[in-house]
């Protein structure tokens, strides 16, 4: 039998850990933010004062750059269509998720890990890939214009279909699908079906039962997976050049020429803007949403 020691050595709490302790736990992720989000947010920031001279990049304390963001109709253009296709794409794989996560569930509950294994093996294959085959999709020759044309329904193809706005975003919520229905299916894992048997027999209809139980217990989720689906599209710079053209140019494109043509200090300042609202909207969501409870709770 243990002894009196043993059982009070058992029971006894375990000891805080002391400052040193505290910062020596939190000092690889401190270095690691530090090096990787930090600095090169402060070189963006400091760049962005700066302006080029043919290639070279001079030290200077100038607005100049910000004062053609405030001012320039391509910058502001450019910018509603990068927020446009954003929540339209989040707008538009949300719900898709928040169905296909509904179906998991509550409907297929016993083959849900089946599906959601389906769903994420389109990430195991490579971005660029995946990009490719809804070209091929979309495209004048491609799958959906020659089956409209094969069953009759159009004379030629559908001009529309790809490199435009409405490519970029087909796209992009394909891309997207599978990173939207992870948080929105963790949030319903902590749903009971006593809560939705009980409504129903209490004569909820199913909308009814969908917006005043699914949607405010599964928040957390739709929230992330709203906040996930428009922050990556609104930076993606790929999709909208493989498949976008002309009027698929977003924000992050025209950074990439900056950068690209030895403009540097004239694409840090909206690249700049830019991490610095995404990192906004992260904290406001976090605040308003709970997105941690998706990890903690699922």
């Amino acid at each position: 039998m243990p002894d009196g020691n043993t059982i009070g050595a058992a029971q006894r709490p375990p000891r805080p850990l002391g400052s040193g302790g505290a910062l020596a736990l939190l000092s690889p992720a401190a270095g690691f933010y530090a090096l990787f989000f930090v600095v090169p947010m402060g070189s963006l920031f400091v760049l962005s004062f700066w302006h080029a001279q043919g290639f070279d990049i001079m030290p200077a304390l100038s607005l100049e750059n910000y004062a053609k963001i405030a001012t320039s109709p391509l910058y502001r253009s450019i910018l509603l269509r990068t927020i446009g296709v954003g929540l339209t794409t989040a707008a538009v794989t949300v719900p898709v998720a928040f169905a296909l996560a509904y179906v998991m569930r509550f409907v297929f509950q016993r083959r849900a890990q089946i599906i959601l294994q389906l769903v994420l093996i389109s990430l195991f294959s490579g971005y660029l890939v995946r990009i490719y085959a809804w070209r091929t999709i979309l495209g004048k020759q491609g799958l959906l214009n020659s089956t409209l044309t094969w069953v009759g329904l159009i004379d030629r193809p559908l001009e529309f279909l790809i490199y435009s706005k409405f490519a970029v975003i087909v796209t992009l919520a394909g891309l997207l699908l599978p990173l939207a229905v992870l948080p929105i299916y963790a949030s319903m894992s902590n749903i009971s079906r006593d809560h939705l048997e009980i409504a129903s027999d209490l004569g909820s209809r199913r909308l009814h039962l969908v917006r005043t139980i699914l949607i405010p217990m599964a928040l957390p989720g739709i929230g992330t997976a709203f906040a996930f689906t428009f922050l990556l599209a609104a930076g993606d710079f790929v999709t909208p050049n493989l498949v976008g053209g002309t009027e698929g140019v977003l924000i992050s494109n025209l950074i990439v020429n900056f950068f690209r043509g030895a403009q540097i200090p004239a694409g840090a300042a909206p690249a700049f803007l830019i991490a610095l609202f995404v990192t906004v909207l992260l904290i406001i969501f976090r605040r308003y949403l709970r997105i941690e409870d998706v990890v903690t709770r699922g």
